[in-house]
């Protein structure tokens, strides 16, 4: 079946924009792997003095508080949690959802497998344990609970617009999980476990990760209606 003249140009964008978003993160995600990796000394400057800063500036209160939103992004959470929307969300029969469920966290934990291996190559030490609120493990860059708080929030985003169409939803929804993902940054540097480089860092290697998944997806779709 033809696609539509118009139908067709609309399909095309929507592949090109998050081909070309995912381009430009992988490039941002890319130059703090270098930071991490210490090849460029002032955003080493640029994290030590952030990082002292937040320290020397915390506040009980405002550190409880952010050890609570922080504990909301760990994997044993998202991951069921991005299940279990998808399977509400998705349309028809129980097997069918349970298939698209599958899928969707598919994606999630390939993403958060990446993520780990990267961190192994890298190994990049985090901040001295003496700075740290709340007990953390593994390697610092890039941070595991921004990408996977990012990544929940992105595809949690992704499947209410699947399931209710429309600008005014589409914005509110990605707006809100752009909000998440960056309180999340936040409380890893404010708790002191991850430096400034890490979060970023994250947040770019999820804006690659969600924008070429969409970009396949819609891909996809094209050469199914054509």
């Amino acid at each position: 079946m033809a696609i539509p003249p118009s139908t067709e140009r609309d399909t095309v964008l929507g592949v090109r924009m998050p081909v070309l978003a995912a381009a430009l993160a992988v490039l941002v995600f890319l130059a703090l792997l270098a930071s991490a990796s210490d090849a460029l000394p002032w955003a080493r400057g640029f994290d030590l003095d952030v990082h002292a800063w937040l320290v020397a500036h915390r506040s009980a209160a405002l550190a409880a508080v952010a050890a609570v939103v922080t504990s909301t992004a760990s994997s044993a959470f998202t991951a069921p949690l991005v299940f279990l929307v998808a399977a509400v969300l998705t349309r028809g029969n129980p097997r069918a959802r349970l298939v698209r469920a599958g899928l969707v966290l598919a994606v999630m934990l390939s993403a958060v497998l990446c993520r780990y291996g990267i961190s192994e190559l890298i190994a990049r030490p985090r901040p001295p344990t003496a700075d740290w609120v709340v007990q953390a493990g593994g390697l610092s860059f890039p941070s595991g609970h921004t990408s996977d708080g990012a990544l929940a929030a992105g595809l949690i985003a992704w499947l209410v617009v699947r399931r209710f169409p429309g600008r005014r939803t589409a914005w509110v929804a990605w707006a809100l999980a752009a909000a998440y993902a960056l309180l999340i940054a936040w409380t890893r540097v404010y708790l002191g476990v991850h430096w400034p480089t890490d979060v970023f860092g994250s947040l770019a290697f999820v804006t690659a990760w969600l924008s070429g998944s969409l970009a396949l997806q819609r891909l996809e779709e094209r050469e199914t209606n054509t």
